[in-house]
């Protein structure tokens, strides 16, 4: 369960406006948490408050101070094993909760035991895990302080303004305060089904061989400040603008900007980041129009040579229903809008994850064996822990897009279409992804050899019928086809291409290949070995294609297979009606050409686990969906593409339906207007996944499974005073 709550006022005198709102959210635990009888309650939960207030002054007629402050306080409670977000702990509970039929036990016995399955180590009560260990709070509070200055210098020439903005912002997260009751093992059982026989995982104590007991020993925590979750961000900017019409026919602006941000995250050594930008713009009468932009950026994350560079782009657009020979179809309202725009430019971007790639790094200890006698010397040394590279340099996207804006037809239909592409080059690979031979003797540093290009284009088609009855029909569709390519990085020269990253998508999936089913022992030994397990090959298991074709299956023969993780087409539609303050629309998205991983084994970890995956291989079916799930038999490369899986779907994201009411009995309580609402979101999916998940969660590939999308109902009412 979970309930949001806003409130928001405003006003003002011509002096000074105000705005303020607050808001509250609370989300509950989708897990069923069982009671532990331990004095406490466990499982997840997240609570936060924002707040907020504007403050304009008009401290004369050509100057105006604005102060927004804003903050937040956010409480996240979870299982004290969880409260790191560690991932392998992350993964027992989704283990639990996909890898394990419901018959090897129960999650909790009626006298408050909880279940286990002594048979094999790796089983692992997710029920256990959320409700017993105790139950810790992170609390994260962050302040944001933005003073503006604005001055009109119109006195000196007109369209001149002059604004400086300084903010400060601060994070503090406090950790470890709740319970922890980690170590102090609860009474854990087993009922073997055929027998009756009850075994427990803890049987007696070890003082006077009595039936376990359960301790209760847990302890409390005050909490600590996190101090490398601590942020500070210091920001604060100076900006010209001048804006001007000439002869009604001449559109120019120019806007001149220098900024630096200073921040940093615990006891770190502040970054530092500085831009000098500018921009000129020029339009005639509302049809021909050109921009161009520059900037001059720093970062400290590179040497002194490379720290700043320039970059800069250029826009022209055509306004071509401004023409003189669309007239006509202006004033019959056949096009209203037809526009032309192409842009060109590059930016920089030094958001490469680590610092100092550009200074070798040394490091103190260790000592040489110096004697006959094999003994260390008594001297340390210091040794070359990281090879810094001084020519590491920002890396640049080149960018270019063509446009087209349109309405027509009295605004029944208007949108754009638009095609772009971008060249990302001078990428940054790691030491531990070059092609540098092992008796370098170190891990090599960092380059700038990578290059990436991604194309593709956006339709967007807005349709809007107003009826004379005060009915309205309207609909907003959108689709975007995004791909793109490794064209350059640091690969071996004599590996293969297929196991190259250059040449295939950022992410792009491997799999070893099947070529059908072995149907028969002849077929089994006639295909291609495999180096490990390959006695346990049997007929029905996948023949996995020797892709390389050295006569053996390997890891080599792993091939790309698929698409990425990310889709490379999206798709939003949504629809709706008005009518005499009755309102109503549904928003359905999708998405296509993208590949997601979802291992649900069956029969894997000697349990009867079993999921429906389609029809089992058998002599009777030899053209079936899948292999003979095998107890306790774990070929290798066997699996090849059975867990990659289709991710397409289409999800009705929204839908609602509401009454606003701005006249009548509303005027006479007071109100303004109020607004009646119900929606839902995540209502209905088409999928071929086998599950819901939109994306691959909880690492290991997404092999543990993913949180499920949540379905919501939402009844509110909306005052307006």
């Amino acid at each position: 369960m979970s309930y949001n709550a806003n409130i928001n006022v405003s006003g003002g005198t011509k002096f000074v406006k105000y705005f303020a709102s607050a808001d509250y959210i609370n989300e509950g635990d989708l897990f069923k948490v069982y009671p532990n009888n331990r004095g406490y309650e466990s499982g997840y939960g997240y609570d936060r408050i924002n707040v907020r207030s504007n403050l304009d002054f008009k401290i004369t007629n050509t100057t105006t101070l604005k102060v927004n402050l804003s903050g937040s306080s956010a409480r996240r409670t979870a299982p004290t094993m969880n409260s790191t977000n560690d991932i392998w702990q992350i993964q027992q509970q989704w283990a639990g909760a996909y890898n394990i039929a419901p018959d090897v036990f129960l999650p909790v016995y009626s006298d408050g035991a909880w279940g286990y399955y002594p048979l094999i180590s790796n089983v692992t009560n997710s029920a256990q895990n959320l409700s017993v260990g105790g139950l810790f709070e992170t609390t994260t509070n962050r302040i944001n302080t933005d003073f503006t200055l604005e001055q009109d210098l119109s006195f000196i020439t007109e369209g001149l303004s002059l604004r400086g903005l300084i903010s400060w912002d601060n994070q503090f997260v406090e950790s470890g305060r709740g319970v922890s009751d980690m170590y102090n093992d609860p009474v854990v059982k087993w009922i073997n089904p055929d027998t009756g026989d009850v075994t427990y995982k803890t049987p007696v104590t070890p003082y006077h061989n009595f039936d376990y007991s359960q301790p209760i020993k847990w302890t409390t925590g005050g909490g600590s400040v996190n101090n490398w979750s601590t942020m500070r961000n210091l920001y604060y900017q100076g900006q010209i603008n001048y804006m001007r019409t000439f002869a009604e026919k001449h559109d120019v602006s120019a806007m001149g900007l220098f900024s630096r941000q200073e921040n940093a995250t615990g006891s770190m050594i502040p970054m530092y980041r500085e831009d000098w930008a500018f921009r000129v713009t020029y339009s005639w009468n509302g049809r021909y129009h050109a921009e161009y932009n520059g900037a001059y950026n720093g970062s400290e994350k590179f040497a002194d040579v490379n720290r700043f560079a320039f970059f800069n782009s250029g826009a022209v657009g055509w306004t071509i229903s401004e023409e003189p020979f669309m007239k006509w179809f202006r004033e019959k309202r056949l096009i209203e809008v037809l526009k032309l725009r192409a842009s060109y430019g590059q930016i920089g971007d030094d958001n490469v994850g680590q610092r100092w790639l550009y200074m070798s790094q040394w490091a103190y200890g260790g000592a040489s064996n110096m004697s006959l006698n094999r003994e260390d010397s008594i001297y340390q040394w210091y040794r070359e822990s990281a090879i810094g590279n001084p020519d590491v340099q920002w890396e640049t996207v080149t960018k270019l897009n063509l446009g087209i804006d349109y309405s027509m037809f009295k605004g029944l239909i208007a949108g754009s279409l638009e095609f772009f592409q971008d060249d990302r080059t001078d990428i940054l690979v790691s030491g531990s992804e070059r092609s540098v031979p092992a008796y370098y003797g170190g891990t090599p540093p960092t380059v700038n050899l990578g290059r990436v290009r991604a194309k593709g284009y956006e339709l967007e088609l807005r349709v809007n019928k107003q009826f004379a009855n005060s009915l309205r029909l309207w609909g907003n569709f959108n689709m975007t086809h995004s791909e793109n390519i490794i064209l350059q990085k640091d690969d071996p020269q004599m590996r293969p291409t297929y196991q190259k990253d250059a040449g295939f998508a950022i992410g792009q999936y491997k799999s070893h290949i099947d070529g059908g089913y072995l149907q028969n022992w002849d077929q089994v030994y006639g295909s291609p070995a495999h180096d490990t397990n390959d006695a346990q090959r049997l007929p029905g298991d996948y023949y996995i294609v020797d892709f390389n074709g050295d006569g053996v299956v390997d890891s080599k023969d792993s091939a790309p297979f698929g698409y990425t993780g990310t889709p490379e087409n999206t798709y939003n539609a949504t629809v709706g009606i008005e009518f005499k303050g009755f309102s109503a629309f549904a928003q359905f998205y999708g998405v296509t050409n993208v590949t997601r991983d979802v291992p649900l084994q069956s029969f894997g970890s000697k349990l009867n686990t079993v999921y429906d995956m389609g029809t089992w291989w058998s002599p009777q079916a030899p053209n079936a969906d899948v292999v003979v799930p095998a107890f306790n038999r774990t070929p290798s490369y066997n699996n090849a593409t059975q867990y990659l899986f289709d991710g397409s779907y289409i999800r009705l994201k929204n839908i609602e339906i509401a009454y606003t009411a701005n006249s009548g009995w509303v005027k006479r309580i007071g109100l303004d207007s109020m607004k009646i609402f119900l929606n839902g979101n995540n209502l209905w999916l088409w999928t071929r996944m086998p599950d819901d998940r939109e994306s691959n969660l909880s690492g290991y590939s997404g092999g543990g499974g993913a949180y499920p999308t949540v379905r919501r109902f939402n009844l509110g009412i909306k005052v307006t005073l």
